[in-house]
């Protein structure tokens, strides 16, 4: 099964996102830091200054990140918009991204276990669980027109992996309700990926 465009750029423009926020952010409380240290009378000592100098200059560099980062995805997002609008419909980009949220949400286990130990309770995290939900936080649902294709990525563990296969039926079962007009096939693993595609009734 070969990846659309939407399902290899997903998880990357996600990243590119938050990078961006992060970088914003960043920059935002360096600004605020010099912003501060002029005002304070302070600021004349030379602890001050030499601090001022160096957020100064990290604050130029997060310029120059926030720059590059935000052109990267312009550029993504551009091709993506192009593409969906080239054999498709853009309205199915805010599709995907709706279902791919919705569904990871479903996918995901708790992780958090409780114990009672000597009279108390304490919380361990279940390890299999763990392996489970960073690989189902990668899944990715594109939808189009006359198809809809859902990527799993497979866990590394046997038992994680026995998770996946013991939901097969109830992931045929949310997509379907959520996509009546689509008839859900039945799921195809292809090496470290499962694929389950809807075509239009």
């Amino acid at each position: 099964m070969k990846k659309t465009y939407l399902i290899k750029t997903f998880n990357l423009i996600q990243n590119l996102f938050a990078l961006f926020a992060f970088e914003v952010i960043a920059n935002l409380l360096l600004r605020l830091l010099n912003y501060i240290i002029e005002k304070e009378s302070a600021a004349t000592f030379t602890l001050f200054l030499q601090v001022e100098k160096i957020s100064i200059s990290l604050s130029s560099w997060l310029n120059l990140a926030e720059t590059f980062t935000f052109t990267l995805l312009a550029i993504f997002l551009a091709i993506g918009v192009f593409v969906k609008a080239k054999d498709d419909s853009i309205w199915n980009i805010f599709k995907s991204i709706w279902q791919t949220y919705h569904f990871r949400h479903f996918m995901v286990q708790s992780e958090r276990t409780e114990k009672t130990i000597e009279m108390q309770k304490v919380q361990s995290i279940n390890l299999i669980y763990n392996n489970f939900n960073k690989a189902v936080r990668k899944c990715v649902i594109d939808v189009s027109t006359n198809k809809i294709i859902i990527f799993i990525k497979v866990p590394n563990s046997q038992q994680s992996q026995k998770i996946l296969k013991e939901m097969e039926s109830q992931i045929r079962e949310e997509t379907s309700s959520r996509n009546p007009d689509y008839f859900f096939s039945a799921p195809d693993r292809i090496k470290n990926s499962m694929w389950f595609i809807g075509t239009k009734r």
